[in-house]
């Protein structure tokens, strides 16, 4: 019997972009061009969009057959015979992707600072400052909504490539590690179900 591939962390990148990007069918997505990898992430989890099901009853009841495992209009067939409740399953609208992890704070700006905050200002000395929550004139929070990330796995034999574009970014707390012995910031990222794929290679 063949082994079972799997991915480890480090056949792992990840990487980002600021502007926006034309996605096309012609170019893989780890073949897109995106700013310098992200080195210092770690405890990262990626949660696909989600339906919810809900089950509605109506009043009452059709008799059950035993028949083809097919949902067809009208005909009530499943694996047991009897008389049941007439019931389906209704299914809500689809939920958002959502990336979190964790990111070593550095002495610099990480790449949710650029996406995630407000227009940042040069300050004298070689300084960048940044603001939440800084409200445009138009009503709008200052912050960029067209920011991108990509996970990108290759272990050498298979290839997994997943992408948010149109990210909002949610910042998390900052606190040392007691195990590590470095500062920490949490983070999460969210975006529609249309603004999001994941691409395997065959």
């Amino acid at each position: 019997m063949a082994d079972i591939t799997s991915f480890r962390a480090r056949h792992g990148t990840a990487a980002y972009a600021t502007g926006a990007v034309t996605w096309d069918n012609s170019t893989p997505l780890d073949n897109e061009t995106f700013t310098a990898n992200i080195a210092e992430l770690k405890d990262i989890e990626v949660t696909y969009p989600e339906h919810e099901y809900e089950k509605v009853d109506f009043i009452g009841r059709s008799s059950q057959t035993v028949g083809a495992n097919a949902q067809t209009q009208g005909v009530a067939t499943g694996v047991v015979a009897g008389s049941f409740q007439n019931q389906t399953i209704q299914v809500t609208s689809v939920g958002m992707w959502q990336v979190t992890g964790t990111l070593v704070l550095k002495g610099d700006e990480d790449f949710v600072d650029i996406i995630g905050l407000g227009t940042s200002q040069a300050i004298t000395g070689s300084y960048t400052r940044y603001a939440v929550g800084d409200i445009a004139s138009a009503g709008n929070f200052v912050r960029n909504t067209l920011g991108s990330f990509r996970l990108y796995l290759n272990n050498g034999s298979e290839e997994t490539t997943l992408l948010l574009s149109n990210i909002h970014v949610s910042l998390g707390s900052v606190k040392p590690t007691g195990t590590d012995g470095h500062y920490e910031r949490d983070f999460t990222l969210v975006c529609l179900a249309k603004d999001g794929a994941v691409e395997y290679k065959d």
